[in-house]
């Protein structure tokens, strides 16, 4: 009876010591527990080596902004965010500042950060910059890039694992080159998948709500110069799509983290980085980024006669069968071999092709003609030659459309390429498609962009 009453006791002591632990100890917030990295063939030393290596091919191609003031703006809030990140942060993190307008940034394997000027350009305070920065920093600690490069070797050289590839020493951009992995703008480990994309927003909304910052900031970020700069931000969302209902999911995630707070969103040291930003002269101005054009070896192979179709949520296309298709935000480029070029800042450079995209109007109501002229003025804020030469009315698939023949200036040094846009009423948005060639090849292009018009369908 007593030894009975004695473990009673002793199970209600425990009891109470337990809750009383649970009562003391800091609550992990929920959300943390998900923020598991994929399965990844490199180890953590590897992607420092992987960006080390990859840092010296970027920066030969992207031009980098030199201001001091600047720059450390950029460095000083990204390191301040790192410090709130979750999982495995020891990296060399570094966080430089590209010269270029188009708004954009990229995270590196190992922590080496880059954004571009017309974040900060664009970006109406401090929470929305810092959004930006922390979302990239998801990327490092979840280990994206490097995950893109095993699923590529698993696919590619499932060999390659058993033979240790990855294990021998030496310089690991020789043994990614082998599996056909390449570093620099435009690589694989840059482009993200939208689960990658979902993931890195929660770690960035984690960061900004532990930071002190509104939690909300980056996922309206991007929301915002998805639809207010359109042309801007080609490159962002060609490498970071756009996760299905992006703002939800970051609103549905906020109350998991802890209390309601209210969150900061500016600063005075945004501010004057801001408007140090914008009193820069302009990027010095080129076809494509601001370095000299590309030089191809030459014109690419004729299209195809035999096609083949791509097919969207919102629409479906024909085209030759000797083209790719590269899938980007809301839309895709089809585009023959050496038809699109990576301009010197990441952005897209395309001489020879087609991309259709779907573009949604900021309100209802708002006319085909009206959505058309936004978008050629987007276009213009980059390419500051171009000029509508003819604008008439047709109908493709029985609906309204509006033909726009644009002269522009073509990322093939010295010549002049012709653009045919075609605006389309869709269901519940506007098709844009965008025929390219140089205006020396454009009319024996003419047919096969005939044929890919007709057989354009509207979802």
């Amino acid at each position: 009876m007593r030894t009975r009453v004695k473990l009673e006791v002793c199970k209600k002591f425990l009891a109470l010591l337990a809750l009383a632990c649970v009562a003391v100890a800091p609550a992990a917030p929920a959300a943390e527990l998900s923020f598991k990295p994929g399965f990844n063939l490199f180890s953590h030393d590897q992607d420092i080596q992987v960006g080390k290596e990859s840092v010296a091919e970027i920066e030969k191609q992207v031009p980098l902004l030199k201001d001091a003031r600047v720059e450390h703006y950029v460095s000083t809030l990204g390191h301040r965010l790192v410090g709130f990140a979750p999982g495995n942060t020891d990296y060399p993190w570094t966080f430089k500042v590209v010269n270029s307008q188009d708004i954009n940034a990229f995270a590196l394997p190992g922590g080496f950060l880059y954004v571009n000027r017309g974040v900060l350009e664009a970006a109406d305070n401090e929470a929305q910059v810092a959004g930006v920065i922390a979302h990239e920093i998801g990327h490092v600690v979840m280990r994206h890039g490097t995950h893109q490069a095993t699923q590529a070797i698993v696919a590619q050289m499932p060999l390659a694992i058993l033979g240790g590839v990855l294990g021998q020493s030496g310089s690991l951009t020789a043994q990614l080159a082998q599996a056909g992995i390449g570093l620099g703008v435009g690589s694989l480990m840059l482009k993200n998948s939208r689960g990658a994309e979902s993931q890195a927003d929660q770690v960035g909304t984690y960061i900004l709500y532990n930071a002190g910052y509104d939690p909300h900031a980056m996922a309206e970020f991007f929301e915002i110069i998805q639809k207010k700069y359109p042309q801007r931000t080609i490159e962002f969302f060609s490498d970071h799509p756009n996760p299905e209902n992006r703002v939800k999911k970051v609103d549905a995630l906020i109350p998991q983290l802890g209390p309601a707070k209210p969150g900061r969103t500016d600063s005075p040291e945004f501010q004057v980085a801001k408007k140090e930003t914008l009193a820069l002269p302009a990027p010095p101005k080129g076809q494509p980024g601001t370095q000299p054009a590309a030089k191809p070896a030459g014109p690419p192979p004729a299209p195809s006669s035999r096609l083949t179709k791509y097919r969207a949520d919102a629409f479906a296309i024909a085209y030759p069968d000797n083209w790719k298709a590269e899938e980007g935000q809301g839309g895709v480029t089809l585009a023959p071999p050496g038809g699109v070029m990576t301009g010197s800042q990441g952005e897209w450079a395309q001489a020879y092709g087609a991309s259709v995209s779907k573009y949604v109007p900021p309100k209802k109501g708002y006319g085909l003609i009206d959505a058309t002229q936004q978008m050629i003025e987007s276009m213009r804020q980059s390419n500051p030659s171009l000029r509508v030469v003819e604008q008439k009315s047709l109908r493709v698939r029985g609906r309204p459309a509006l033909s726009t023949r644009i002269e522009n200036d073509s990322p093939l040094e010295g010549q002049k390429e012709t653009d045919h846009l075609v605006t389309v009423r869709g269901r519940d948005s506007i098709i844009a498609v965008i025929f390219v060639a140089p205006h020396s090849a454009f009319e024996s292009y003419r047919p096969t962009f005939d044929a890919m018009l007709k057989s354009l369908e509207l979802r």
